[in-house]
């Protein structure tokens, strides 16, 4: 006759995980155990229970009491407690209990009488325990043939084990477990089976990913939790906990369910998921997704520069503008200022870098960066390049005349172009030779000598200034000679030395023309007398030179009048 019963499945290694501490009042709960672990039996087999203190309890001679059903059994004062040959009675709760101790939590035999019996563990079976069943048969018979089914399908065919074991059971592998068996006695060959329902149950709960608060901003510590509830039977079942964000591994398994992240970033944003996992990784189960938003403390900074167009001089205001989020307007935020990636203002709470007069030196590629003041949050401008264009060009010293003799109206003016869109910025002149002033600051660009002097010779430059002085630029140099206008004593000797040179010159050309007359004049009487005859009785041969003296010493200044031009003439 089959017998069904409501299984529970249990793991493997019952005795061990069994072994859990309870305190109640300050003492150590005892656990019963079963040997051979099964918490069915048949009529007259043999079954040892033994009362297991846990090893953190003091060691020392114990007494022990035994219950069944709550009610003590006598003479058992043994740590073991053996039935031999069970029988109906011996069916129940049995509990074990130390002198001064607690009692332990009940465990349950059962005793059935029938020819063949699916075993299971005595305790609950919970997810990603060993789950070993036995088709048992009674005494003296013979076993010839043993199948397992679940569901009424077969699931292991077997003629010689009369075990089927899980290495490590699921909750969709509950169901209605039988087992059939073929046994002879004798020339009686019979075909028994026995099924029983098993249940898995949940060891912990599906994992739920919790985020508070709800709102979560850049630079807040974030706490991510994976909650799971685990069955208080197994209370001391350790899990281990991991997080993902997007399907990638943002903290590896361990004992805490709690991810935390001290100051979290706009890159934190994504859609978080935590695992939960048996230390022997036994049992594992994903929670849903769940997305999470950072949100932003504050706008990414931008540089703003009014005006638009900075002329140097002007008061230069350059700002790091953003923006903080309304829930967060009492953060405090530093602002730092770079030019060209250099530091040209360090933090500081104001938003805004001035340069009371700016420079040409002052353009450049201008960025900002905003932090909180701890610096859990830093953002950093694009770059934005700011050009300070000239109020007025470099200065050039121009002389009237360019060649200046002394005693002349020397005019000196210091050259510069204003900006059109400046043009009535007043400007102040200072004029300067060989490094001293010879004038000082003046609305006029032009410096005046009425009378020059040799004095007035040398290196000249000029300044030109705003009104303000916010700014000053100083011209290159430009060496004015001032020349002599009087004929020095050297001169004067060379110019008679060159004209007793002249003289000189002149009467060798008249000798050196005689001669050349003379041999003419005796040719032509040889060879034409009659010519000679007929000839001016007077005759008078000329010869000329001319000397120009046109070349005149350097610096020398003459009129036209002063030029002078020697002839020589010689009567033949």
């Amino acid at each position: 006759m089959s017998v069904f019963l409501a299984i529970v499945l249990l793991s493997l290694n019952v005795g061990r995980s069994a072994l859990n501490v309870g305190r109640s009042g300050g003492a150590i709960k005892p656990v019963v155990t079963f040997t051979p672990n099964w918490g069915n039996i048949l009529y007259y087999d043999d079954a040892t229970l033994t009362c297991d203190v846990p090893s953190t309890a003091p060691e020392e001679p114990r007494t022990y009491h035994w219950y069944r059903n709550q009610t003590k059994i006598e003479g058992g004062q043994q740590r073991l407690h053996i039935i031999r040959s069970s029988v109906g009675r011996d069916r129940g709760d049995y509990q074990c209990q130390t002198i001064g101790g607690n009692i332990s939590d009940p465990v349950f035999l059962d005793v059935t009488q029938n020819f063949v019996l699916l075993q299971r563990p005595p305790s609950a079976i919970y997810e990603g325990d060993p789950l070993t069943l036995r088709c048992h048969h009674v005494k003296d018979f013979n076993e010839i043939n043993t199948k397992f089914y679940k569901d009424d399908q077969e699931i292991k065919p077997s003629e010689s084990d009369s075990t089927f074991h899980i290495p490590n059971i699921t909750r969709s592998q509950s169901g209605r477990y039988k087992c059939t068996k073929q046994i002879q006695r004798y020339d009686l060959t019979n075909v028994i089976e026995h099924s029983d329902e098993s249940s898995v149950k949940e060891l912990f709960s599906p994992p739920e990913i919790k985020v508070p608060p709800s709102r979560v901003i850049e630079g807040d510590e974030m706490t991510v939790r994976c909650d799971t509830r685990l069955d208080p039977l197994r209370g001391g079942t350790e899990l281990q906990f991991a997080f993902y964000r997007d399907g990638r591994t943002v903290r590896r398994y361990k004992e805490s369910d709690t991810y935390r992240v001290p100051s979290y970033q706009l890159e934190d944003s994504g859609n978080y998921t935590c695992a939960v996992r048996t230390a022997s990784d036994t049992v594992r189960k994903m929670s849903d997704g769940i997305h999470i938003q950072i949100y932003e403390l504050f706008s990414p900074p931008q540089i703003k520069v009014p005006p638009s167009r900075v002329i140097e001089g002007d008061n230069m205001m350059v700002r790091c503008d953003t923006r903080l989020d309304p829930l967060r307007g009492g953060t405090e935020l530093h602002f730092a200022f770079y030019r060209d990636g250099r530091t040209v203002r360090g933090y500081d709470v104001s938003d805004t870098y001035r340069v009371p007069s700016s420079q040409l030196e002052d353009s450049g590629k201008y960025t900002c960066e905003v932090g909180t003041r701890s610096g859990s949050v830093m953002k950093r401008s694009d770059g934005l390049y700011i050009q300070i264009y000239e109020l007025f060009s470099p200065p050039q010293i121009k002389v009237t005349p360019s060649r200046v003799i002394e005693g002349d109206e020397m005019t000196v003016r210091c050259d510069t172009r204003l900006d059109p869109l400046r043009g009535g910025t007043e400007l102040h002149f200072a004029f300067y030779r060989d490094g001293q002033a010879v004038r000082g600051y003046n609305v006029s660009d032009t410096y005046r000598v009425p009378s020059s002097q040799l004095e007035d010779s040398g290196n000249y430059t000029c300044e030109v200034t705003t009104r303000s002085g916010s700014v000053r630029k100083m011209s290159d140099g430009l060496y004015i000679q001032i020349y002599d206008n009087k004929l020095p004593v050297s001169l004067i000797a060379a110019a008679v030395i060159g004209s007793l040179v002249v003289i000189v010159i002149s009467a060798v050309l008249i000798w050196k023309c005689k001669t050349r007359k003379s041999v003419s004049h005796e040719k032509a009487h040889q060879t034409t007398s009659k010519a000679v005859n007929n000839a001016d009785p007077d005759p008078q041969d000329v010869c000329y030179t001319y000397l120009d003296i046109s070349r005149l010493p350097k610096g020398t200044r003459m009129k036209h009048e002063d030029l002078t031009v020697t002839y020589a003439t010689v009567n033949m």
